[in-house]
Formats: C-alpha cells, structure tokens, sequence
C-alpha cells in the first residue's frame, strides 16, 4: 500500500490548442508522415516507370517522323528545312539530330529525350509549386503530372512539348528567383531560359507576355530589369527571324486538312487535362471530335458527349479546379504567377488560332503542371475543411479522380489498336501481300514519310499531292480517266495509301477517278490510316492491248 499523502488537487488535463481535434482511438487514419524528399523521390520514379514503359509500343506518327527526317539532313540543311517546311523553331530538331547520331532512330531511340525532359518536369513543379504553396499541395501537384495520362502521353512522343514544358517551368521559377532575389546573374539566366523557350516552341512569346504582365502588375520596381533580360533575349533571337518571317508567309498558303479546332471547346481541353480525354467520344491525344461522323465513330468508338452530359462528366473536376483557384485568392501574386501562362495561352488559341487548324490538342499539354497546381490547392482545400477527417478524404478524392484515368491509360498501354496512325502494322500488312511490279500511291506526304519508316522495299510509286487535285489545289480529281487506264496498262495491282487528314478527298476525288479502270478489292483500316487494294479490271492489265471505241460506241 503506497503510504504517500494524497494531493487533494484536481489533476491536470492538457486541452488541445485552439481548432485542434484530438484523435480517438481506434478511428483516426493518418497517412504516414514521410520525409518530402523522399516522397518526391518515390514521385519521380513512378513518373519514369509510366513515361519508360513500352517507349516504343506505338507507332511513330507524321510528325515524329518528320522529325527523323529532318534529324537525317546534313547540319547545314537543317534551318533552311525547317523554314521552307515547318512551322516550329529549330532547338527540339537540332537537340534531336545530335541524339539520333548516338541512339538511332529507333522508335523507343527518338522518344528517350521527350520522356527524359517529361520526367524533370515532375521536380520543376513540385519546385514552383513551393513557392506559391504549402508541402502538401507541391508534392500533391507533382504526383498528379506524374501519373497524368496527358503527361504520360507527351512524355512518349518524339515532339517539342516536354523540352516546352520543361523550360516553361524553368522559366518562370527563374523569374521568381530574379524577383525576390536579384542579381545580374539569376536574370541572365532568365534570359537565356526564355530565349531557349522561344527557340522550342512559338507559344513560348505567350508565355514571356504573362511574364510581363505579372512583373507589370505585381512586380512593378522589377519592370525596367524585366525589359532588359527581354532585350537580351531579343538580340539573341534575331538570327531566326528571317525564318520566322518566311514561315508565317508559309502559311498562308498551306494546304490544310479538313479537320480542326473549331469546335474544340474547354469542356474538351479540360478532359484532356483531366484524364487524358478518349473516354465517350471526347476528344483523344491526338484526335479532335471534328472529324466526320463516319470517321469520328471508327476512331473514337464512341459517340460524343452532348454539352450536358460532357459538363456532369468533368463537374467533380470543375469544382476542384474552382476551389483551388479561390484558395489561392488569398495571394494574387502568386495567383498570377501561376495562372497567367496557361490563362493568355488558352485564351489567344481559341480567340486567334480558333478554327484553323494549325495545331493539335496536344500543344497544349506542357501547361498540364499549372493545372495541376490548382488542382491539388483544390483537393487539399476541401480536405482541410472536414476536421479530423483530412488525410483521408484527401486521400479518397484524389483517388477518385484519379480512377477517371484508369481506363484510359489501360487503353493506352494495352490495345494498340485505340491508339491512332498505326504505321507500323499498316506497312507489315502491304509488306506481307506485295507482288513485284505493284504500285503505290501516296495521299500527301502525311502519308509517304511514316509508311516509308517502316516500308523500306523498293516499289515504283507516286505521291499525290494538293496541286494534283486535292483541296488548295486545282479542279482535277487527281487521276483522268485516260492517265488511270495507262496506270492499269503498267501495274495491274495498285496500293493506294491514306490517311485521316484526307481521307475524305480520298474517297470523293481519288477512288472515283481509279474506278474507271480499276477496282478495289481490299480495304484495311489502322485507325486513321487506311490501305486500299485496288487491282485492274479484266482486260486492262499489262500487257493486254485494248481496242479503240468505235465511233458507234460514242454516239
């Protein structure tokens, strides 16, 4: 028996700090606190696991070939390629062409820098996620571009978008770094980001043009020191204008396909930020809803969403979006700094660039960190207001959104066949049933260039071009039917290769000019690119000699 005396003192109870809530036993579910840098480490391997991972699946598409052709040439030819034939600056191109000297141009080859530059994108925004937000949203904000299906997809294109991305973020954090810290030295490397971002991509001027006006709204004593790092760049960006000029003029006389923006809303745009899009007819990766219903419905394999039904599909992402943009309400400096870029960018593409066709969704997805900023300042907005409860609906709500992407990525990775422009299987197919003496007709060269990568047997052929009959060009239907009988006369087989961006010219001009002497016999469809068959009608193959129509056959 303890024999001390007895404090007749009530005991001490310990009361929690204001707006605190004491854990009850048994109920509470705290996710593990681990050291940030190793769950951004942890964040980063996942990226590279998804961004690595069956690099070399797809088919590389026109423009990634394009690329490879274009690495192919001689260093002196390629500025004057690029500026007679495309509308994008040279640093991604020259960055490629000394990478192919080393890799090759293997499918995965070509692909490693993009999936690379994909990967350092994860640091670069949990980087200005921080200087704008707690942990938990930066390290959030990372994880989402992570396992974005848009980021994923980007990542595994040989295309300029993640080195776009890339130095975008770098950009901007060396602005910031120049704002609050000054010296010659972070604004010379300001400088130099933004110069190397122009050089990448032209969407580039839009992101120095809410540069500005953030330091003009938000950082005024700064605007002077801003305008001189923008001089800088100027004068080391003068060497390419030329070129820029000579490829503005370009495009106004381009031959463009039938498919474009122009009913690309936002409710498509944030479906690809979202989940990476596919999912009931909405736009893909690659694919606007503005193809024809025919050819929409065998790419999409979906019909599309009315506006109604689309708005309820992304209405948990809207919200999200809507509360991290008021949480960030609080600072508008930092507001700004992150909402700027993609608001000016989106903005001047729907206003100006708005129903020509001039780009394809994906330009758009090196702005996927800036979502991705508010919406994880979202999620985690909404979690801190359930008391007690915050880890773990943090936790459910981000895996709720998260299982939107499930069935794309499973897509994805794992049916080649939803993936568009399959190249690779479309010229196995011709490779396995070619006969000497065939012939090959190209629809444009969208068509020659990738079916050349991976068709390299010598066949006699033709690339039919805009000026050959096509839209932009003249009245002919491509083929007379005197020049298709002379065809028939040489090669009684003809391969006739297409692919979606003129699959309808194809259809109402090409094939009924053929007809006349020949008929097709098979028809292959790769999603979004098509192989026709086409063999001669009796009587008109080589060496059969016809008759001239007497006059009676005229009358």
């Amino acid at each position: 028996m303890n024999d001390a005396p007895m404090n007749d003192a009530p005991m001490a109870v310990p009361h929690p700090e204001p707006g605190a809530v004491s854990a009850r036993p048994g109920r509470s579910w705290v996710l593990p606190q681990l050291d940030s840098a190793i769950v951004l480490g942890g964040i980063i391997a996942l990226a590279a696991v998804l961004r690595f991972a069956g690099l070399g699946r797809h088919s590389l598409w026109f423009d990634e070939v394009f690329v490879v052709w274009v690495g192919a040439h001689r260093w002196q030819d390629v500025l004057p390629l690029l500026s007679s034939h495309d509308f994008h600056p040279p640093l991604y191109y020259l960055l490629i062409k000394a990478w192919t000297g080393v890799a090759g141009t293997g499918e995965a080859a070509v692909r490693v820098p993009s999936a690379c530059l994909s990967v350092i994108c994860v640091p670069l925004t949990y980087a200005l996620a921080r200087r704008v937000a707690s942990e938990p949203v930066s390290l959030l904000s990372a994880f989402l571009v992570a396992v974005s299906p848009f980021q994923v997809m980007a990542g595994q294109e040989a295309r300029m978008y993640p080195l776009l991305e890339a130095l975008t973020l770098g950009s901007t954090l060396a602005l910031a770094a120049g704002v609050e810290r000054g010296g010659a030295r972070r604004w010379a490397g300001y400088a130099v980001l933004a110069v190397l971002m122009v050089y990448t991509q032209y969407l580039g001027f839009l992101v120095l043009l809410a540069h500005g006006v953030w330091v003009a709204g938000w950082e005024r004593r700064h605007l002077g020191t801003w305008l001189g790092a923008m001089g800088a760049a100027a004068v080391l960006y003068a060497p390419w204008v030329p070129a820029l000029s000579h490829q503005a003029a370009a495009q106004h006389e381009r031959v463009w396909p039938q498919h474009s923006l122009a009913s690309f809303d936002l409710g498509a745009l944030l479906g690809l930020f979202a989940f990476g899009g596919s999912l009931l007819g909405m736009p893909s990766y690659l694919l606007p809803r503005t193809l024809p219903s025919m050819v929409q419905d065998i790419l999409l394999l979906a019909r599309t969403l009315p506006p109604m039904e689309q708005g309820i599909l992304l209405l948990p992402f809207l919200v999200i979006l809507w509360r991290g943009a008021a949480s960030f309400a609080s600072d508008r400096r930092g507001l700004a700094l992150i909402g700027l870029p993609p608001a000016l960018v989106i903005g001047v593409m729907f206003a100006v660039v708005l129903g020509a066709p001039v780009m394809y969704p994906h330009g758009v997805s090196f702005l996927c960190p800036f979502y991705a900023m508010f919406l994880a300042r979202g999620l985690v907005d909404v979690a801190d207001r359930m008391r007690g409860r915050r880890d773990r609906v943090l936790a459910f709500l981000t895996a709720g959104l998260l299982l939107y992407s499930v069935p794309v990525l499973d897509r994805y990775y794992f049916d080649p066949s939803s993936w568009p422009f399959r190249w690779r299987a479309a010229a196995d197919l011709v490779r396995s049933q070619v006969r000497p003496g065939d012939f090959i007709i190209y629809v444009e060269d969208v068509a020659v260039l990738p079916f050349a990568y991976y068709f390299r047997e010598p066949h006699p052929a033709t690339v039919l071009r805009a000026a050959e009959g096509l839209p932009g060009g003249n009245a002919r239907p491509g083929f007379t039917r005197t020049e298709a009988e002379a065809l028939a006369a040489r090669h009684r087989r003809v391969w006739l290769i297409a692919t979606v961006t003129f699959h309808a010219h194809t259809q109402d001009r090409l094939l009924p000019a053929l007809r006349s002497a020949f008929e097709v016999t098979g028809f292959y469809d790769f999603t979004g690119t098509w192989v026709y068959l086409l063999q001669a009608n009796p009587g008109r193959g080589p060496g059969v000699v016809r008759r001239p129509p007497s006059p009676a056959a005229n009358r």
